[in-house]
């Protein structure tokens, strides 16, 4: 086999290439560096003089010397990069030329002479659309500051959020269906789908493609909502009866104001009569015309609930307004049976509920009540129109779209359904949409047996939502919550237990990470677009020999060594897994010999979270040198807290394992850099000195 491994001069480039050569004698390797400051080709002396190793000096934004270098090439293996956070802080634009254009060149040039291996936007279909705060919205009609459901993966707690940005794109490829009696999905496959663990009901993201390989997996089902008491509530002496009434009223009821211009007998308005009226004991005595007054207007506000007396929820309707200390009426007659009550301060209320079946809806103080007294208006509008099989009737599009959003806040699963009919009531044609919302209160699953991989050709889009990266969808009348992805691997909080997964959205917090961010995009693109071969993988911080100086570990080591200060960022509290530079190399073996094309695998080490201020302690303990020259310094912009990996994947699928332990290995290395002292002595000097007086200044 022949390997083009681009950047192999630089650290963890030699490291590979010295340990391919050592465990796959018979193979031809062709080393393409551009020697910047970083590239050393003293790492490579031991196999300088093997005959299947070539070194070509070049960049890798330079087509033809790629196109050269790879013809005959069977696997390219790419770690060619510009890669220290701090210089991208003083100079972005080389990061952006090396790490996204050089990455493109490579794929093009991958992809003209066909590489079997090349290792190194998620998005929904247009019939998906998005729940807001005005009802589900295509992707051509959500707004940026349109607010979404969504659910906050820590306290799994529903919230509203808003959307900060609409990604619409064209594309053409393979896209993933899930589809059953209660889910729908059709997604790219590196989509991030929203999944609850059974134990401990932990809220965690898959990709599409993870979960058609995988037997089972759980849609979200265990969350809360705490909603807020609208000032509407103040003085009902129970709120519960209040809400199970407003219930009823939605589902069956409407209010009836009326004037009547009738003739003033007195002459007075009330106020007057009240007070001429009585005599000198407070009794009232019959008077004449004694005002000017010729006419009165007389009001009513009379609230109607349409509940037939046999109705099974009749009772509780009445025990209800007893409750609330309503007087009211029955009455049946030629229009049916009715409850009805004059009240207008609740009429007023009850208007809010718009006029006429077709343009009834929830008012929002009531959408956003808490759960205890969701429940009994959501039973309210059940025992109105409802059935026993758990359906909903309405001929009003918001109304029904309103109730998703209450069920949903109750624990139940929805699935919406639409139909056109054409009926006659006395005589007379009518004509619409009716809408009906199936409930569930099973918890819905996405198998493995019901996934599809389906060509696609249209537009794909997605959100960026603030904070909880999820909302809630419907597709095809399906609806649950769902994933979204715009943005690579950034920083985790101090106090977390999290890791990063494959799953794991990008959120770069320097120019260095988007670079890569936008490097490893393109390579899923190349996948995606042009079906070439490529596996990515994403790492811990690797620490080992040949390490440039810049880095952590080894300007930890090396300062101590010529009893220098060492710059600690701020507190020196950032946490890191550590991952010594053999293991991945293991892991880049097993992925090409192993990896499945187009996937991504997180490489780990064996340490748990550690802080860069104890790993330098650690140094100074080994090296027996004062902690005293340890320099706290300012932190650096954009300075990730805690970054982790979850290497289970590799795991599972390839067998990965680190072998090396931190504290052994850093011991090691330690002795390493006392063990080359001219080798770092002379890559500290010239260029490396200019850029630490700069930025250490």
């Amino acid at each position: 086999m022949k390997l083009l491994v681009t950047g192999g001069a630089g650290f963890i480039g030699s490291n590979f290439i010295i340990y391919w050569l050592k465990k796959y004698p018979q193979d031809k390797i062709i080393n393409l560096d551009l020697l910047t400051y970083a590239g050393n080709l003293d790492n490579l002396k031991t196999v300088k003089d093997n005959p299947n190793y070539f070194f070509v000096k070049g960049d890798i934004v330079d087509k033809k010397l790629v196109e050269e270098a790879i013809k005959g090439v069977d696997v390219v293996v790419h770690f060619a990069a510009e890669s220290h956070v701090d210089r991208s802080i003083l100079d972005s634009e080389i990061f952006v030329k090396t790490n996204i254009l050089g990455t493109q060149v490579l794929l093009e040039s991958a992809l003209k002479h066909k590489i079997k291996h090349f290792h190194n936007v998620s998005c929904y279909d247009e019939k998906t659309r998005a729940y807001t705060k005005d009802g589900f919205k295509r992707f051509d009609e959500i707004k940026k500051g349109d607010k979404v459901l969504s659910l906050n993966i820590k306290t799994k707690t529903l919230e509203w959020k808003p959307v900060e940005k609409v990604i619409v794109q064209n594309y053409k490829g393979e896209m993933i269906k899930i589809k059953s009696k209660t889910v729908d999905f059709f997604v790219t496959p590196n989509h991030r789908m929203l999944c609850q663990t059974k134990t401990g009901k932990k809220l965690i993201f898959k990709s599409a493609e993870m979960i058609k390989e995988q037997s089972i997996n759980k849609l979200p089902k265990h969350y809360k909502w705490r909603g807020k008491i609208s000032k509407i509530f103040n003085g009902n002496i129970n709120n519960k009866d209040f809400m199970y009434i407003l219930g009823i009223f939605v589902g069956d009821g409407f209010v009836a104001y009326q004037e009547k211009k009738l003739i003033n007998k007195t002459g007075l308005n009330k106020v007057e009569y009240l007070k001429e009226s009585r005599d000198s004991l407070g009794r009232f005595v019959r008077l004449g015309k004694v005002g000017a007054r010729k006419n009165i207007i007389c009001k009513s506000w009379r609230i109607f609930l349409d509940i037939p007396e046999k109705d099974s929820c009749r009772k509780r309707c009445e025990q209800a307004l007893d409750n609330l200390g309503i007087k009211w009426s029955a009455h049946k007659g030629r229009a049916g049976e009715h409850l009805y009550f004059n009240s207008k301060k609740y009429c007023k209320i009850f208007e809010q509920c718009g006029k006429g079946a077709k343009n009834k809806k929830i008012p929002q103080w009531a959408l956003q009540a808490p759960k205890e007294m969701l429940r009994p208006f959501w039973e309210g509008l059940m025992d109105s129109d409802g059935s026993e099989r758990r359906i909903f009737y309405t001929s009003s599009k918001n109304l029904a779209q309103q109730f998703i959003e209450l069920s949903t806040k109750l624990g139940f699963s929805c699935s919406l359904n639409t139909r056109y009919s054409t009926s006659k009531i006395n005589k007379r044609e009518v004509k619409g949409f009716s809408y009906f919302v199936s409930l569930g209160r099973e918890w819905r699953s996405m198998r493995k047996e019901i996934c599809r991989t389906r060509k696609y050709k249209g537009n794909i889009w997605c959100l960026k939502v603030k904070d909880n990266k999820n909302f809630l969808m419907e597709r095809n009348g399906k609806i649950a919550f769902c994933g979204n992805t715009d943005e690579v691997f950034g920083s985790l909080e101090l106090g977390s237990t999290d890791k990063f997964s494959e799953e794991s959205c990008f959120s770069p917090n320097s120019p260095y990470s988007a670079s890569k961010a936008g490097a490893d995009c393109l390579v899923r693109a190349y996948f995606k677009t042009y079906n070439l071969p490529v596996t990515i993988t994403n790492t811990s911080n690797n620490f080992g020999p040949y390490q440039f100086p810049e880095k952590f570990i080894p300007q930890t080591i090396t300062n101590l060594l010529e009893d220098k200060k060492v710059p600690i960022y701020g507190n020196g509290q950032q946490l890191r897994d550590w991952l010594y530079v053999e293991d991945h190399c293991r892991a880049i073996d097993l992925v090409l010999q192993k990896g499945k094309m187009g996937q991504t695998y997180l490489i780990g080490g064996l340490t748990q979270d550690i802080s860069n201020l104890e790993v330098a302690k650690k140094i100074c303990q080994i090296l027996g040198k004062s902690e005293e020259l340890l320099d706290f310094v300012k932190d650096r912009p954009g300075h990730d807290i805690r970054y982790a990996i979850d290497w289970s994947k590799a795991k599972k699928t390839l067998g990965y394992k680190p072998l090396y332990d931190f504290d052994n290995y850093l011991d090691k290395t330690i002795y390493w850099y006392k063990d080359n002292i001219k080798w770092w002595q002379r890559v500290k000097s010239g260029e490396y000195q200019k850029f630490y007086k700069k930025w250490y200044k």
